[in-house]
């Protein structure tokens, strides 16, 4: 890659768009390293090469770049990947604005977001870790939106910031679902699978069973040193 190129790729975390091509490569140049696999499309207009990993903060910038944002936060999903919870894989990109996308792969919220709610994370904004959990637990379904918070507690998120945080979301879609799981999140869950077996436990009126940890369930986070609380409540 060429040194003008690569000064810009390496300030947008490995993104670069069809225009800041075209400032180092003829149209021809550029669409032979794209047949030959070396540059890859993120979304619209944006790049990265091959062999840089399509991680959440590339996604984000690439959805900054391809949208032609000044400035963009994360939310929902990928806020929850940045902040390390468990959800799941293959989603799309999920940002906070107002712009339009011309991406499927970008999911635009035109949610109303405080100042104090955003923290940058990774080197790019997002929605802080009680915001997100509670934002993916009132959309996703309830089985994924259990796992979201069991793995929030254990990273060290506290249940009563949890409901400090949804109080704040009363009358939005997904409030009573997202109300309904705080108080059933268990941080000793070591795994998605885990929290969505007991979630559907929980869902087909298996409350005696679900109530009673499963073997996996009886190793706390605290046994893990990425880990700074047990259960959170």
């Amino acid at each position: 890659m060429r040194p003008g190129l690569k000064q810009v790729r390496d300030s947008q975390f490995g993104a670069f768009t069809a225009w800041q091509v075209a400032c180092e490569y003829s149209r021809a140049e550029m669409r032979a390293r794209i047949d030959r696999g070396e540059w890859v499309r993120v979304f619209h207009g944006v790049y990265r090469e091959a062999n840089t990993p399509l991680s959440p903060v590339l996604r984000v910038e690439a959805a900054r770049l391809s949208i032609g944002a000044m400035s963009l936060a994360a939310g929902y999903h990928t806020a929850a990947e940045l902040h390390g919870f468990a959800v799941l894989d293959g989603q799309a990109t999920h940002v906070l604005g107002m712009q339009h996308s011309r991406s499927k792969q970008i999911v635009v919220h035109r949610d109303r977001v405080e100042p104090a709610e955003l923290e940058v994370v990774g080197g790019v904004l997002a929605t802080d870790a009680a915001r997100t959990a509670v934002d993916v637990a009132r959309v996703a379904s309830r089985v994924d939106a259990l796992a979201t918070l069991d793995s929030a507690i254990c990273t060290g998120l506290t249940r009563e910031a949890l409901v400090a945080e949804v109080s704040r979301h009363m009358g939005r879609r997904g409030y009573q679902q997202a109300t309904e799981l705080i108080e059933l999140a268990d941080g000793r869950a070591v795994s998605p699978m885990d929290s969505r077996a007991g979630a559907r436990c929980i869902d087909t009126h298996f409350t005696a069973l679900a109530s009673k940890p499963a073997s996996a369930r009886r190793a706390r986070c605290a046994r893990s040193p990425r880990h700074t609380a047990s259960s959170g409540g």
